[in-house]
């Protein structure tokens, strides 16, 4: 994607940004090969079905925009602040999530806040715009088609900011204005949580879309599972993950990293840089983010999923082309090396996996105490690893869930750390861990511009 005054973001409010997105344009290819009009389509931008689909498409380049200039919104910040991985580059703003020191200030912090605003404001306006456009082609089906993927893309920003930093601005309207208008106070994170479940419910009911590029039902039924289980309703955790997988799901029936439910998709003319922050210099990378040595020991012997996540020090860099045997340990979940900082790397993001609905299953069926239905679904994921079946019981299925969760979805996002926050084993599993770095700073300059936000209970806040 080649487009968006980055600079320029780094000093203007989440909501100005939101307004000056009403008239920045994109040039390059989106995920389904349409030429994109206006990311945020501003009043009588949407007046029939092309423009409503191309203003769809705007609601994508978005979402794609948070890992095009900056993978840290969906992996590495969260990977670099658990015990997954280590940050081995220079910049101050990454070492303060690896010594989870956040400051107020962090522009690196400020940016991913941003970003995911930017969203929510694209989605905004599709969904006050758009059910006031006449046109034949507009049917009650296809307007709530787009609709029902305009809210999911915004529960998702929602699910992220809200897991990433609590109590955030709820903003369901579209931010045209200057002035107090912009002052919207924090919501709590359950008032949150509440929103995110009645918009995925809506697109569970609407979405008709099928393309795995986009947000479609099952993809929606998928963060209601992932949300459930957070929230520890387990009854509804499962209900939602089995309704994803259908009856008698096999997943050793699907190749590891093939179980794709929802992705963000790139093509190399609009495409990211995940290798040149994961590869090293001999791949064309920068290597900023490493596996951690503790990660890389948390492999069983035979696991098959080791040789399609990882490359470890001394074993052939053949992932990028390259017989010699690596210097250091990196991660190839991302496989398009030499890519450099152009931005021409087509690596999808997965952001929904059949194996992560698998674990919810059994992890909810394990806390309502059906370790029957607990083991079924959780020896399916380590059958299809290579390894052999282990028995869930009361006192271990935590431990051994969160491992098999660790290795089957590492590098995918911010699974470990929400994990081990979630279920209280943080503090034991990453030195140095407090209570107040269960939540990140609001970054200051939104503090200073908007007197009605309150900063968090978080640690150098």
């Amino acid at each position: 994607m080649k487009r968006r005054m980055m600079k320029y973001k780094l000093y203007k409010s989440i909501f100005l940004l939101a307004i000056a997105g009403l008239f920045i344009g994109c040039e390059g290819t989106d995920l389904n090969g349409l030429d994109p009009i206006n990311s945020v389509p501003g009043d009588g931008a949407i007046n029939n079905l092309k423009s409503a689909t191309a203003a769809m498409t705007g609601v994508y380049d978005e979402l794609q925009m948070t890992t095009t200039s900056h993978l840290d919104a969906f992996l590495d910040l969260a990977q670099i602040y658990s015990d997954e991985a280590d940050f081995t580059g220079t910049f101050p703003t990454r070492f303060e999530f690896m010594n989870l020191s956040i400051q107020t200030a962090n522009g690196t912090n400020a940016t991913v806040f941003t970003e995911f605003y930017d969203v929510i404001n694209t989605a905004n306006n599709v969904l006050e715009i758009l059910p006031t456009v006449e046109d034949p082609g507009l049917t009650d089906a296809v307007v709530n088609n787009f609709l029902g993927q305009s809210r999911m893309a915004r529960a998702l920003s929602y699910f992220y900011l809200s897991e990433y930093y609590g109590d955030v601005p709820l903003v369901l309207t579209p931010t045209r204005e200057v002035g107090e208008v912009l002052n919207v106070p924090n919501s709590s994170k359950s008032e949150i949580r509440n929103q995110m479940i009645d918009d995925l419910k809506f697109a569970e009911s609407n979405i008709t879309e099928t393309n795995t590029k986009r947000f479609t039902s099952q993809a929606a039924s998928a963060l209601l599972a992932r949300i459930y289980l957070y929230m520890e309703n387990w009854g509804e955790a499962l209900a939602h993950a089995e309704k994803v997988l259908g009856a008698g799901f096999d997943l050793t029936s699907v190749p590891y990293l093939q179980d794709e439910i929802m992705f963000l998709g790139f093509t190399t003319a609009d495409g990211n840089v995940l290798n040149f922050w994961y590869g090293p210099s001999e791949c064309g990378g920068r290597h900023d983010v490493e596996p951690s040595a503790k990660f890389i020991g948390s492999y069983e012997d035979g696991d098959l999923r080791k040789a399609m996540s990882i490359v470890e020090v001394g074993e052939p860099m053949a992932p990028c082309g390259i017989a010699d045997p690596a210097t250091v340990p990196f991660v190839i979940k991302y496989p398009t090396f030499s890519a450099g900082i152009s931005g021409s790397a087509p690596d999808p993001i997965l952001l929904f996996r059949h194996a992560e609905q698998v674990l919810i299953a059994a992890e909810a069926a394990a806390r309502n105490g059906d370790f029957a239905k607990a083991n079924s679904y959780y020896n399916q994921v380590r059958a299809r690893a290579g390894l052999a079946d282990k028995t869930l019981d009361a006192g271990n299925y935590i431990d051994l869930i969160l491992q098999e969760r660790l290795i089957e979805l590492s590098f995918e996002g911010p699974h470990r750390y929400f994990d081990l926050r979630r279920t209280g084993k943080a503090a034991q599993e990453i030195p140095g861990y407090q209570p107040c770095n269960d939540i990140w700073p609001i970054p200051q300059r939104e503090i200073d511009r908007n007197p009605n936000l309150q900063q968090n209970n978080c640690c150098n806040c």
